[in-house]
């Protein structure tokens, strides 16, 4: 599923090619100080698509059977994002610009520029962030979860749940009450029960459906109400994202 503000949004691989290029950087500006195998791990396409898509899979909750049969409400497995820091010392000193390595703000005689290489990256490529769409992003949402409309819907998709023995009143509830780990191991029979039947009364009832193009709607209103705005910041995170694809050859 897609919504209207996606367009103005910051894309997850819109943020992988600005981490790609920020880190070519960090490395080109740390070499200039001598520091050949600066190294932070590449980042990882996998994981920010898959952490956009199980946010998006669940904006109603679970609906996608298969999974619910397989795992539940548990999310599917993804890689660790990778851990890092700059070696103590010297090369901590010129990323970040601080420490006693360069006092005076040189090292070895070089200049470093005021917050280190860290620093001089950031003025080039800042980070892309939407800010103003969060936040209509976000009243959408809640308009969308407060319409009349869609509470008889979530009412509807209650008394198909309660039919099935389960007594919950809206599919972004937590299932904590109900008994339910998610942060288990594994999904235990009553977990996969209880998924199977959300799903299923969705589709009973079409909540999900319904509830999207609710708030597809509700988008476009804070569209026509802020368009100036959300277009000046999308245009914005538009130039940081192609400057790091043009620029330096990341990938969007």
């Amino acid at each position: 599923m897609t919504l209207p503000l996606d367009g103005y949004s910051s894309t997850p691989r819109e943020q992988y090619a600005w981490q790609v290029a920020t880190q070519d950087q960090w490395r080109a500006c740390m070499a200039r100080y001598g520091f050949k195998n600066f190294g932070p791990p590449e980042p990882s396409l996998e994981v920010a698509v898959g952490a956009a898509d199980s946010g998006m899979g669940r904006r109603y909750g679970l609906s996608d059977l298969e999974a619910a049969k397989k795992r539940g409400y548990h999310l599917p497995e993804t890689p660790e994002p990778s851990r890092w820091e700059p070696a103590k010392g010297a090369e901590e000193a010129v990323f970040t610009g601080t420490g006693p390595e360069v006092a005076g703000g040189t090292y070895k005689g070089k200049k470093i520029s005021d917050g280190g290489c860290r620093g001089e990256v950031k003025r080039q490529l800042p980070m892309p962030q939407t800010p103003i769409v969060a936040e209509a992003e976000s009243r959408a949402f809640l308009a969308a979860k407060d319409d009349a409309s869609v509470k008889e819907k979530i009412a509807q998709w209650s008394g198909c749940m309660k039919k099935r023995g389960f007594d919950i009143k809206s599919p972004i509830d937590d299932v904590a009450p109900l008994g339910i780990d998610i942060k288990s191991k594994t999904p235990s029979a009553r977990e996969i029960e209880l998924a199977v039947a959300d799903v299923e009364c969705k589709g009973e009832t079409q909540l999900v459906d319904f509830w999207y193009k609710n708030e597809e709607s509700k988008q476009k209103q804070e569209i026509s109400k802020g368009t100036a705005a959300l277009a000046r910041e999308r245009d914005s995170k538009n130039s940081v994202v192609n400057k790091a694809a043009q620029t330096y050859g990341a990938q969007g």
